[in-house]
């Protein structure tokens, strides 16, 4: 039997305890999480916000 699946909600906790805690270690004792786990969940999300902000950024230009 695997570990069960990690919801969008964990995430969210996952990058709030990140934000507060600093490490991914501190996050996964927090959550009872592997470190691997939490670091692929909050880079994934990094990634994201970095996209949205890149093409946010583009539409402003392009509006000018």
């Amino acid at each position: 039997m695997g570990a069960k699946r990690i919801t969008p909600e964990e995430i969210e906790k996952m990058i709030l305890l990140y934000d507060k805690l600093g490490t991914y270690a501190a996050v996964a004792r927090e959550i009872k999480r592997s470190p691997d786990s939490v670091a692929k969940y909050i880079k994934k999300s990094k990634q994201h916000d970095n996209i949205a902000i890149a093409l946010a950024s583009s539409v402003r230009k392009n509006a000018v």
